[in-house]
């Protein structure tokens, strides 16, 4: 490959489709589907996960690059996003940028026609969402409290996605899709708190801007006890069902306690509670969660509690 083809490639990458992004954001989904599977034979799903790995890359690089495609006008006259922009930037042209949002949205459609009515539906539902945060007239990036909803409604979905494409949909997909949506809603809240000063200078209408700075600290607040409500029943149910998901769980939670140390009225530092809470032990319990996935599927037995409490 030539230095130009190069660049070009780089800037696609990194200014157009913002692949950092799309990676962690994959990451979640990639999680759903090891969730999902029913087999320990890779052979079985090296296939099935090559389909899921294109198209569901092609669905996040759709969903950031109709962001930057949208934005662009705007991000020309912010110093923070000019420079990773290609179309505001002028790398590359907004005629350009919309064939390849073409590409990347019907790539996956394409595929997903030959992979049964579920994951056909699923597909359209998911690049619809996607195009609706960025595009208008909807537009859900800049109506506060719906860009949170949607939040929500993405990482549930991209998480049921990965289940569905490894071949299972079951309670604890269900469970793990929703506490993940509403991790995603903390994460969000938690950039409109950080990012207040700039979007009220600039003029950009977020649910801090909106509500103030405590009101949404408060949201906050609620968002992150709704999350440790949700991974109570993954715990009850997942987490304490071997002794190897037991101590994954202590281990990370332990562990993330000392390291952070965190204290209250330090948000949106990594020394908060909110982090804490919400980080690491939703880590942990999503840790564990494949732990148990794991023992299932070598058929390990969970221990005896009476046998236990017999040995006391």
């Amino acid at each position: 490959m030539d230095k130009t083809k190069e660049k070009k490639l780089m800037v696609f990458l990194n200014e157009f489709i913002r692949i950092k992004n799309v990676m962690r954001w994959g990451g979640i989904s990639s999680f759903g589907f090891l969730l999902g599977v029913s087999s320990l034979n890779p052979t079985k799903y090296l296939p099935s996960f090559l389909l899921f790995f294109i198209t569901t890359f092609c669905i996040l690089s759709f969903t950031f690059a109709i962001n930057n495609y949208y934005d662009a006008e705007s991000d020309k006259e912010n110093p923070r996003r000019k420079n990773v922009n290609a179309i505001a930037s002028g790398k590359i042209s907004k005629k350009t940028g919309v064939s390849l949002n073409i590409i990347l949205a019907l790539t996956p459609i394409a595929v997903s026609v030959f992979l049964g009515f579920k994951l056909l539906t699923l597909c359209l539902t998911l690049v619809f969402l996607m195009w609706i945060y960025s595009a208008p007239p909807l537009r859900l990036k800049g109506r506060p409290g719906l860009d949170i909803m949607w939040h929500f409604s993405a990482f549930f979905l991209l998480v049921i996605w990965g289940s569905l494409f490894a071949g299972s949909l079951e309670t604890i997909h269900i469970l793990t899709a929703a506490s993940i949506g509403v991790f995603s809603c903390i994460g969000q809240i938690g950039n409109h708190i950080e990012d207040y000063k700039y979007d009220k200078e600039s003029g950009t209408t977020t649910l801090a801007v909106k509500l103030g700075v405590e009101k949404t600290k408060r949201v906050l607040n609620g968002f992150t006890a709704t999350h440790l409500i949700l991974l109570t029943p993954l715990i009850l149910l997942y987490t304490i069902k071997y002794y190897t998901t037991m101590f994954f769980f202590l281990l990370v939670a332990v562990a993330g306690f000392l390291i952070l140390r965190p204290k209250k009225g330090f948000f949106p530092t990594k020394r908060c509670y909110t982090y804490y809470f919400a980080v690491v032990l939703g880590g942990a319990v999503y840790g564990s969660c494949l732990i148990y996935r794991l023992n299932s599927l070598l058929n390990v037995s969970p221990p005896n509690p009476l046998k236990f409490l017999g040995m006391l």
